[in-house]
């Protein structure tokens, strides 16, 4: 290695991006993209593997640094298919990452292609990993049970039968529902922002029953869109009621943005209770075995999911809803006996 690369590499920054070996007459010998920009180049000349004649020619460094990783595998694409390095051998040709398309019809289907354009609809990527983004469209088919088939409304085909496929039959009146979730849910695993509700109910052996309403905008909270509600018309410990009742509340609110997704602390129990709400809905419950962990479900899956195989990013920002529902349902009923007592002592 040169002085000069030396000196270059000492200066390149810890950050996600692309970097550009080059020979002598600044030609692009070969295109990386990198989590870590510095660490990465440091890692070629430790093993040149079977890159020699690439690396006796390399005279310059240059990068472009990204916002994330994502970003960085998505230039590096655009970059290789536009310069065609010499040492780029995979990347030349016409392949492209893969998206998502939810076509442009009455009960759309779920197409995964390399080539969006070609297919009329709504494209949702684009994804590095077709084989990862195929593996969570499979997982999350169970709750959210979409077609493929060629088949009509009237025509029920395999998929139906085996509870993945809700474009037929008397499940077809919710199929819109249900694409609201699946859209949703790709576009969070694709890194979106989106809008979210949790809610959560907590009570003592039915007393003083309350429901909490926290907002996550994308991964993060948005605390000044959370709300408060006393149960009102439900007695004792009746948390599908409760939920019912606070849901149908909330959307009487219209000046509050509705969300992309409603999301409730519970199972198949809470659930049973909330087919009639026209937003996307999931329910959170809980394994009491490890609290990192839970099982997702819709009203019109059969699921259940384990939270354990979806996208670490909707793991984690699910589970912090789930958390910090419960964490402002609490709080907001020990406030509510503590006045209690006040007020009887």
């Amino acid at each position: 290695m040169t002085a000069k690369l030396q000196k270059i590499i000492a200066e390149l920054p810890q950050k996600p991006g692309v970097y550009f070996f080059k020979n002598r007459k600044e030609e692009i010998l070969y295109i990386g993209k990198a989590k870590n920009i510095k660490k990465r180049i440091q890692s070629h000349f430790a093993s040149k593997g079977n890159f020699g004649n690439f690396y006796s020619q390399a005279r310059n460094i240059d990068f472009i640094q990204t916002r994330t990783e994502k970003d960085a595998f998505i230039l590096e694409n655009e970059l290789i298919k536009k310069y065609q390095p010499k040492y780029n051998a995979e990347l030349k040709d016409d392949k492209n990452y893969a998206f998502v398309v939810l076509t442009d019809e009455a009960y759309p289907k779920v197409v995964v292609t390399h080539q969006p354009k070609t297919t009329q609809g709504t494209a949702i990527g684009p994804f590095i990993s077709t084989r990862e983004l195929k593996k969570f469209l499979f997982d999350i088919r169970n709750i959210f049970p979409y077609r493929t088939c060629k088949n009509g409304v009237d025509k029920p085909c395999l998929y139906y039968h085996l509870g993945l496929c809700a474009a037929h039959g008397k499940e077809a009146q919710h199929y819109s529902l249900i694409m609201a979730g699946l859209e949703t849910s790709i576009r969070m695993y694709n890194g979106e922002k989106k809008h979210l509700e949790c809610y959560d109910i907590s009570n003592t052996q039915g007393s003083l029953s309350v429901g909490s309403m926290v907002t996550f905008k994308g991964s993060r909270p948005d605390k000044n869109l959370y709300r408060k509600f006393k149960i009102k018309t439900v007695h004792g410990a009746d948390d599908p009621r409760s939920l019912k009742e606070i849901l149908e509340r909330r959307l009487t609110h219209t000046e509050w943005r509705y969300p992309d997704m409603l999301i409730v602390d519970g199972g198949k129990s809470q659930l049973s209770a909330l087919k009639k709400i026209p937003l996307p809905l999931i329910g959170l419950a809980k394994d009491h075995r490890a609290k990192s962990d839970a099982s997702l479900f819709s009203p019109f899956g059969h699921g259940p999911v384990s939270l354990r195989v979806m996208p670490e990013s909707i793991r984690t920002t699910l589970l912090r809803a789930r958390d910090e529902a419960h964490r402002f349902a609490i709080t907001y009923h020990r406030a509510r006996r503590l006045q209690e007592i006040k007020q009887n002592s």
